[in-house]
Order: structure tokens, then C-alpha cells, then sequence
């Protein structure tokens, strides 16, 4: 098509000027750009131009001067260019409805560029005006130039940028679906493979969700599928997958005449369940978790072990009273005591502790409280050292609060993370070995993982990849990129965890505090040199600390609250922050 553009100087900078010429000049052949505005408003790249195209011009005077003159070039343009066939007004003012129904009587297509803010108010005034809106598109010149879905467009008056942005960003991948929220069915855009966070600014965006509503529950009543904070459709074959309510239910049905009731206590709480004797360890996790007993990230085998059920074979079973007494003995307090009741289990290993050289008894799985005793008794470590460290050192594999011998391959795993030589630490562990991105200062980096490797090692790899320098922090990286740092180790956080420190950033300070207002203490906080008395709650949420501390003029919008965390006798424990130095001691 021939266009004539017509360019507001006073309020489009030239970089945007340029970019929509440029786009628009691949697909229209266009005759003129007329760039207005007064002389002392008009920037310097707007001087120079090629004259054959660009016409500069000095609107004078006037605080609606450019609009005016732009609307006369207009008309004039359509009465003295009789091929013109397309006008483009590049421009943030909404004052050319007059030059537009112009146009439009005149069978011209216009095409408005602007940042998007008057959009709504345009299409509202262009029906009292009578114009044909199939000859007027309007463009947002912060996104890209598309041909919106036809579906699409329906949408996006309800949308933010952001929003609109994702969608113009995956426009070759959009799909629209019926989603279900109580009664009511509702049309959406998904894309595969958007985050949680997407797509529950969506819903909240479209008034189908409230902003305390839980995602996860929409999710799976609307069968879609969770991953790595990622939601996908579910194949067929998963569709046809029982649930594990599904399969609890079926088996309970099956064994009707076997079931007895039995008492399971977690976290202090006793609940009663359903139970048959040689039941599946997999249904007996499902059980668990759907009775809220556990969640999903915790392990039905500790349950299982702490109340005395006995697995074998993948099915879980009571214990015979001879096989409680032995359970039992696991929770003697006295070191030989317990040496006594496992005096057929005992061997002999030795420990190496500042330079010298210890042999002790030893039991496979012995508490880390109990060994902290051993080793105190037999004057190797002091009051106040840590146990975990000794083992550790000893190359002792230490997990669930015990203590136990490694095999071959835990103990390569173990001394590749004491040398330190992360390509030695991947080699041991390429079959747990991921990769993963992770944010820091805005950009995004990959970078290979193994789940619970040390801390040390992360930074490590950091420094090496350049990601961070030596006075950074890979704990802030964490932080920004979702991980969990607990026992000087790097987890990937549960999709449960996910969902409630999501949650959580959505949550107002004020708020937060009202709900906890029994719980709040005055906490003072040194930083910089000063020193600052905030509201704190023990358990509080990290983001929520660090809305507070920005909030309080601690920090400032651009840091993060890691550093006056470790200066301040705080720990990080599961996204939440406590008081108290982390110990690692039994």
C-alpha cells in the first residue's frame, strides 16, 4: 500500500520513529514521513535527514500546535496525493479523531502507533464519531508489530503490558482453552510451558481467580499438568493415569474384609487411618498425603519408621512385639547402653581429628546426638565442637540424623566435594547431574546441578563460570533464582515450597503482620552503621523480610535482604527467616 507517516516529535523519540518506518517500510512503499514539532522541542536526531523522505517541520507556538498542524498535513495529504492509500500517526496524543473520520470517509486504512495507554479511549470515541473501525488498527510500538489472533484481540483490553507482552513474545504458541472455576466455564489463552506466576496473572487479570486463590487446586481441577513451576496439558496417557485418590480408594475396596485402624503421629499430631497389614509402601504415601498428614515433599518412609512400621519389599507391615523392642532400642540416650543393646552390629573404625589419629566402637545408623556423646567421652572433640564436622571429615556419610559407613560410590562422590574439582564432582554424579538456570542482576545463566550439592561448590562454579566475582554472594544467587539453602547444601525447592513462597510475595507486609500480630516482636538490626528497630515475626517469610526492610528505608528497592540476614545472627531455613546462627552440631 502507498503511506504517508505523520510523526508527533513532541512526545515519540526518533528511536521509535525509526523502528516503525523501518517496519512498516518492508510490507507498505512509503512516499513521506512529516516529522512536527517547534523548533525547541524537536531532538537533534531529527536534524539531517534524507529530504527525498523525511520532511522536518517548525510548528512554531503553541501548546497544541504540532497536534494541529499534523491534522492539516493530513487532510491535506489525502486531497492533494491521490494514490495515498495508507495513513500512519505515530503519536501518544489522542487529538486527531477529527483528521481520522477524515480519512476513513475517504475510504484511507490509518494505522495509530502509540505507547498503549489511550487505546481504550480511542475505540470508545471512534464509535460516538461513527468510524469504521475495520479501516483503524491501533499499535502498542512497545510490542511487536503482529497480526494479533483474531481470539486474541478479545483479550487484551483486560490485559497489563507485561501480560500482553508474554502473549506477543509466543504468538506462534498460543492456544485457547475452556478452563472451569466452580460452575462457570471460561475461554483463556495458555501457552505450554508458562509459569505459574504467568498464568495466575492471567486468570487474576480475566477476574477468574481472586489473588488468594490457590493455583495449584485450579491447575488440577482443570486437569492441566505442574512441572518446575511450568504448566503443560497432559498427554492422553496421563490423562488415563489413576489418581492416587483414585488408586487409595480402589485398593481400600478391594481389601475391605482386611482393614484395621491404626494410630500415625507426625509433628505432634495423632491421626487415625485406615490400614492393611502388607499394604503397598506406594499406596501407604498416597494415603498420607491425601488425609494432609504429610506433604509432598516429606518421606512416608521417615513417617513410617518413627511409628514403628516395618518395610519390606516395597509393602509396609506392624512390627511383632520382638521387632518393636528392637525399634525401640534405637532411642537409648546412653552411649553404652547403646553399644550393649547392639553389641551384635558393633565394629571398630577410626577417626581422624586434628592430626591425630582415634579408633572407636561404631554402629551402622548410630543418632548423630549419640556419636557427638561417643566423641566427647572419649575426649576427641570439646563441648562446643561440632560433631557433623568430624564426620564429615572422616568421610562418614551423614543424612536423617545418623551416621553411616559410605559405600564406594558415596565415598567418591564425598571426596570430590572435599577437592573441591567440579569436574572430578559432575563425573561422579552424571547420573544425578541437571541442568538448570539461575538469575542474577537481571540475566539469566545455565549452568549444570546436582541436587544437595555443597555450597561451596556452587560458588565455586559461580566464580568459575564468571556469573558472580570474589565479594559475591552465591547465597543471594540462590535466593534469586528459587533455590532452597539449607545445611550448607543447594536443594531445588518442592512445587509445594514453590507455591507458598509465591504465594507469600503476593502478600502486603501490613497484612502479614495482622495475621501474626501475637507472634511479633521489636527487632534491632544493624546495617551500614546503624541501627534500625523493625517488627519481626520468627518464621517470617524471606520475601516478606525484605519488603519490611525496604519498606523501613533499611535497604534500598535495588538490594536484597541476604546481607543484614547474615550480619544479624538470622538464618535462612526453607525460604523463611529465623533467629539464630545455623549449628550443624548433633
Amino acid at each position: 500500500m502507498i503511506a504517508h507517516v505523520f510523526v508527533d516529535a513532541e512526545n515519540i523519540p526518533p528511536s521509535v520513529t525509526f523502528k516503525v518506518v523501518e517496519h512498516f517500510g518492508r510490507e507498505h512503499t512509503i512516499t513521506k514521513v512529516d516529522i512536527v514539532a517547534k523548533e525547541d522541542a524537536l531532538p537533534y536526531k531529527y536534524r539531517n535527514l534524507d529530504e527525498k523522505i523525511y520532511r522536518v517541520q517548525n510548528c512554531f507556538y503553541g501548546k497544541n500546535s504540532a497536534d494541529t498542524w499534523l491534522c492539516f498535513e493530513m487532510v491535506r495529504a489525502i486531497i492533494d496525493e491521490p494514490d495515498l492509500e495508507l495513513i500512519i500517526i505515530i503519536s501518544s496524543d489522542k487529538d486527531f479523531l477529527p483528521a481520522i473520520k477524515f480519512a476513513t470517509d475517504f475510504e484511507k486504512k490509518v494505522f495509530i502507533v502509540s505507547n498503549g495507554a489511550g487505546h481504550k479511549t480511542l475505540n470508545e470515541q471512534m464509535k460516538i464519531l461513527d468510524i469504521n473501525p475495520a479501516l483503524v488498527e491501533l499499535k502498542d510500538f512497545r510490542l511487536k508489530f503482529v497480526d494479533v489472533p483474531l481470539k486474541l484481540e478479545k483479550f487484551l483490553p483486560h490485559f497489563g503490558f507485561d501480560i500482553k507482552k508474554f502473549f506477543f513474545d509466543h504468538e506462534d504458541k498460543i492456544k485457547f482453552i475452556f478452563v472451569k472455576r466452580g460452575e462457570k466455564v471460561f475461554e483463556v489463552p495458555f501457552v505450554a510451558g508458562m509459569t505459574t506466576y504467568v498464568f495466575r496473572r492471567v486468570l487474576c487479570e480475566l477476574n477468574i481467580l481472586g489473588k488468594g486463590a490457590s493455583i495449584k487446586n485450579f491447575i488440577t481441577e482443570n486437569y492441566l499438568k505442574l512441572s518446575r513451576n511450568r504448566i503443560y496439558f497432559h498427554s492422553e496417557e496421563e490423562i488415563s493415569i489413576p489418581t492416587a485418590a483414585e488408586l487409595v480408594e480402589e485398593y481400600f475396596i478391594e481389601h475391605a474384609a482386611e482393614i484395621c485402624k491404626i494410630f500415625i503421629k507426625h509433628n505432634n499430631k495423632l491421626s487415625e487411618i485406615p490400614f492393611v497389614n502388607g499394604m503397598p509402601f506406594k499406596i501407604f504415601g498416597h494415603l498420607l498425603q491425601e488425609r494432609k498428614i504429610i506433604g509432598k515433599a516429606a518421606s512416608p518412609a521417615q513417617t513410617a519408621e518413627k511409628n514403628l512400621l516395618k518395610i519390606v519389599d516395597g509393602q509396609i507391615f506392624l512390627r511383632n512385639e520382638e521387632e518393636q523392642e528392637t525399634a525401640y532400642g534405637g532411642t537409648i540416650e546412653n552411649v553404652d547402653e547403646y553399644f550393649d543393646f547392639h553389641a551384635a552390629e558393633l565394629k571398630k573404625i577410626f577417626i581422624k581429628h586434628n592430626g591425630k589419629m582415634f579408633e572407636i566402637p561404631f554402629v551402622e545408623g548410630i543418632s548423630l546426638e549419640l556419636f557427638g556423646k561417643l566423641l566427647r567421652e572419649k575426649n576427641i572433640i570439646g563441648k562446643s565442637a561440632s560433631a557433623t564436622s568430624v564426620a564429615k571429615k572422616n568421610f562418614l556419610d551423614v543424612r536423617d540424623g545418623k551416621i553411616y559407613l559410605c559405600d564406594e560410590e558415596r565415598l567418591s562422590e564425598l571426596y570430590a566435594e572435599s577437592t573441591g574439582n567440579l569436574d572430578d564432582y559432575f563425573h561422579q554424579n552424571e547420573d544425578k547431574a541437571i541442568k538448570i538456570f539461575v538469575k542474577y542482576n537481571g540475566d539469566i545463566f545455565e549452568i549444570p546441578f546436582v541436587n544437595g550439592m555443597l555450597l561451596t561448590l556452587f560458588e565455586k562454579l559461580l566464580r568459575d563460570r564468571k556469573i558472580i566475582g570474589r565479594n559475591s554472594s552465591a547465597i543471594k544467587v540462590a535466593a534469586q533464582s528459587l533455590l532452597d539453602v539449607r545445611d550448607e547444601r543447594i536443594f531445588l525447592y518442592s512445587e509445594e515450597a514453590l507455591e507458598n513462597i509465591q504465594n507469600d510475595s503476593l502478600i502486603n507486609v501490613d497484612d502479614y503482620l495482622n495475621e501474626h500480630a501475637l507472634d511479633i516482636r521489636s527487632l534491632p538490626i544493624n546495617h551500614n552503621g546503624k541501627t534500625f528497630s523493625i517488627p519481626f515475626v520468627n518464621g517470617m517469610p524471606v520475601e516478606i523480610f525484605g519488603k519490611l526492610l525496604r519498606e523501613r528505608k533499611v535497604i534500598d528497592a535495588s538490594a536484597f535482604p541476604e546481607e543484614v540476614i547474615a550480619n544479624n545472627f538470622l538464618t535462612i531455613s526453607d525460604g523463611k527467616i529465623f533467629i539464630g546462627k545455623g549449628d550443624d552440631t548433633e
